[in-house]
């Protein structure tokens, strides 16, 4: 009796067990994977990018590039008195980590080799401008988590120029899986469309963008003049690295959604910018801003010095001044991860300094060309020839410092504030000592500017490996 008992039960648990089994294998619907895949991770990795580009790194930085300044509208921020808190920097900190960063990390274990070169680069592209941010950062133990990888919620933070050697053989890493991938990428790559061929220029692109910043502290010449001689990379507007956006809902450039739900475009046109342009007669002044539409300069470009709307009158029209221009601000606008007009400066930049295979001057002028196309203007070649681009390396130096601070403008404004502080050289402080202007409520010493991000307060609160807290007059490693 007892035997018949034991029988009947164990039929019924393997008669449970096998409905369960069968039930679940049912409740799979084989074209909804319940887990993501490489082309969906893709398209979110892209999108959050865009995002954190656009919203955290160009519109935290038209300030401090001094391309726009406070307008009518709002009262005087933070931001313009140079004033900054810890907290100011936590999504741009956590969305780098928790939406962009998770993601490419997927990628990179991808078996798809395209998938994994993608994500590689990207993530040296994401880890560049923390660096450029904020300094030391975790990198060996970020984003270790996860029980097999060692559960580490409190990572350490590595020095940071020794992540700028990690990321230079990260981007070889990536380019090294292209060369045996097939191109399995297609509508997911919303930036090249499974091309990998322009995927492989963005990484030279990165690489030398990566050896570049170094110039002031640790010149690589070598390595420079190896990859112009050997490198394909972003050459013209086709090979442009950018996020698209339709202008549709869902679908809205970050900024210009961002500001949009908010209080709006205020900023106007800052003058930094506007006598710099003024002074070289340069044609873009009109093409970055908008026309005053009110009042005497009705018709021109008006914009105010740094930093000082508060005296300005109090009953004025802000159409009675310059803000931005549609280029620089659009409900479709792309986000550029990184232009042809970039490049180009990197490579004069290049020549200039290690005399590699490209001529400096042609560089130079492919540069400022390259923007101009983009923007719709003729006539580059009168202009370039104004510039009497020569000279000593420091006057050379100079004038690509300042073209390519201006091209800048309205595109990639965080990359431009990036490249003042390198530019800003000893005896040669052109922005610092020359186009900046001290904000009249600064907290800062008059001709002191920020040089970097203070640690975010998420960050500080969660993880007691972060190191003291700085001053935003900190310079990082590279600068100087």
């Amino acid at each position: 009796m007892k035997n018949i008992i034991r029988l009947l039960l164990a039929c019924a648990v393997f008669f449970l067990v096998s409905c369960e089994k069968n039930l679940e294998e049912v409740n799979i619907d084989p074209n909804n994977s319940p887990t993501a895949n490489d082309s969906q991770v893709l398209s979110s990795a892209l999108g959050s990018l865009g995002y954190w580009v656009d919203v955290d790194l160009n519109s935290q930085s038209f300030l401090w590039a001094q391309y726009y300044t406070w307008g009518i509208g709002v009262s005087i921020g933070n931001q313009e008195r140079f004033v900054s808190q810890p907290d100011d920097y936590d999504n741009a900190w956590n969305r780098a980590h928790e939406q962009c960063l998770i993601d490419l990390k997927f990628l990179t274990k991808s078996e798809s080799a395209a998938y994994r070169g993608v994500g590689k680069l990207l993530t040296a592209y994401i880890y560049q401008g923390l660096v450029d941010h904020f300094g030391d950062i975790p990198y060996s133990e970020a984003l270790s988590g996860e029980i097999e990888e060692g559960s580490i919620l409190t990572p350490t933070f590595d020095d940071a120029a020794t992540i700028y050697d990690n990321l230079i053989a990260l981007t070889d890493e990536g380019l090294a899986e292209f060369k045996n991938a097939t191109s399995d990428i297609g509508e997911d790559d919303f930036v090249y469309q499974g091309d990998l061929s322009k995927w492989t220029k963005f990484g030279n692109s990165l690489k030398l963008r990566l050896l570049m910043r170094l110039s002031e502290v640790n010149p690589k010449g070598d390595q420079v003049k190896s990859l112009i001689s050997s490198g394909d990379f972003i050459e013209d507007l086709s090979d442009i690295a950018a996020v698209p956006f339709s202008g549709e809902t869902g679908s809205q450039n970050p900024m210009y959604a961002r500001f949009e739900w908010g209080v709006g475009d205020f900023y106007f046109a800052s003058n930094a910018t506007v006598d710099v342009l003024r002074d070289l007669n340069d044609p873009r002044l009109t093409e970055f801003y908008s026309l005053a539409t009110v009042g005497a300069f009705s018709g021109q470009i008006r914009g105010i010095d740094q930093g000082t709307i508060d005296n300005e009158p109090f009953t004025a029209d802000a159409a009675e001044y310059s803000g931005s221009s549609d280029y620089a601000y659009g409900v479709a606008n792309s986000v550029i991860l990184m232009s042809p007009w970039e490049v180009w400066f990197l490579r004069a930049e290049a020549a200039a300094r290690y005399g590699t295979a490209d001529d400096d001057e042609a560089a130079f002028n492919a540069a400022i060309t390259s923007n101009f196309d983009y923007i719709g203007l003729s006539d580059a070649d009168s202009y370039i020839s104004t510039l009497n681009y020569g000279g000593s390396l420091d006057e050379k130096l100079n004038l690509i410092g300042i073209q390519k601070w201006i091209s800048m403008n309205g595109t990639q404004e965080d990359e431009g504030w990036i490249e003042t502080r390198r530019f800003d050289r000893p005896g040669n402080r052109i922005f610092t000592e020359g186009i900046f202007q001290t904000p009249p409520l600064s907290i800062l010493p008059a001709g002191t500017f920020p040089a970097s991000w203070l640690y975010p307060a998420s960050e500080r609160s969660l993880n007691p490996n972060t190191p003291a807290q700085r001053t935003i007059t900190d310079r990082l490693f590279w600068d100087n």
